[in-house]
């Protein structure tokens, strides 16, 4: 067993003694119900962006003082190459995603660079200059759920597995979609810039690599207390660093994204 795996294993093992831990306790202890702990709210920005926009690399410089000012756990942000600016002629820059031009396309998005802020108001498109407002009305509200991400990177497959728990925080049952992106950050490759130039060893960071499980999610319904429980496995591309690589994981409704987490490929 590998040094990767018995930390897979006890990550997994921690988290389940967590939620179910009872040997310990008398029979009677056992009928008193624990309050989950209380979990603070993330906020995910969606940065539709591509390499021929010029003004995109502004919209990164806002997310790199929006995460300076809140912490990288609290503002989650994932750049999605995609629509009009991620192509030339057709032929489709390095970093757009199919499936990323398929979430283009279902908010009608007109312009780059725009975004959507935790898919607020119907998942209205957000100027980056907005985004700072976005975020400060998003954490004016509880989190009605947990998530966690366990994960464990194989080698020599390739295959990243992916544990999930979603736990109800609400007083009331919360139901909704499971979204799990796996994200790429310090990738070198081309960017134009706002001064017309073109940069062609830019750092990107971020970047939508591919939708673990369904591109629109999996169905998740928890009661206060509650844990839901999924797996899920991935092939990472062999172009993918796996050390720069986290696993962005964020529950969504129609009124939008209720919470959302980042953790590292281990």
């Amino acid at each position: 067993m590998t040094m990767r795996t018995m930390k897979y294993m006890i990550l997994l093992a921690t988290a389940a003694l967590l939620m179910t831990a009872c040997d310990n306790v008398s029979l009677d202890e056992r009928l008193t119900y624990i309050e989950p702990p209380e979990v603070g709210r993330a906020v995910l920005i969606e940065d539709y962006t591509g390499q021929y926009c010029v003004n995109c690399p502004r919209a990164t410089d806002e997310i790199e003082r929006l995460v300076e000012e809140y912490g990288d756990s609290v503002v989650i942000a994932v750049a999605i190459h995609s629509g009009p600016f991620s192509k030339l002629k057709g032929e489709p820059t390095p970093l757009y995603t199919e499936v990323g031009d398929q979430y283009f396309n279902k908010w009608n998005l007109s312009s780059q660079p725009v975004g959507l802020v935790d898919r607020l108001f119907g998942s209205m498109p957000f100027n980056y200059t907005d985004w700072a407002g976005g975020v400060n009305y998003e954490l004016g509200f509880k989190a009605p759920v947990s998530l966690m991400a366990v994960t464990l990177f194989d080698g020599e497959t390739r295959d990243a597995h992916v544990h999930v728990q979603t736990v109800g925080l609400d007083s009331t049952r919360v139901s909704g979609k499971l979204q799990v992106w796996l994200v790429e950050d310090s990738i070198d490759s081309f960017q134009s810039m706002p001064d017309g130039s073109r940069v062609e060893h830019y750092n990107h960071m971020h970047v939508f690599r591919a939708s673990v499980n369904d591109m629109w999610g999996d169905d998740v319904s928890v009661n206060h207390g509650e844990v839901s429980q999924k797996d899920y496995t991935i092939k990472l591309d062999p172009t993918w660093v796996p050390e720069h690589c986290s696993i962005v994981t964020f529950l969504y409704d129609d009124t939008g994204v209720r919470q959302v987490s980042k953790s590292k490929l281990m």
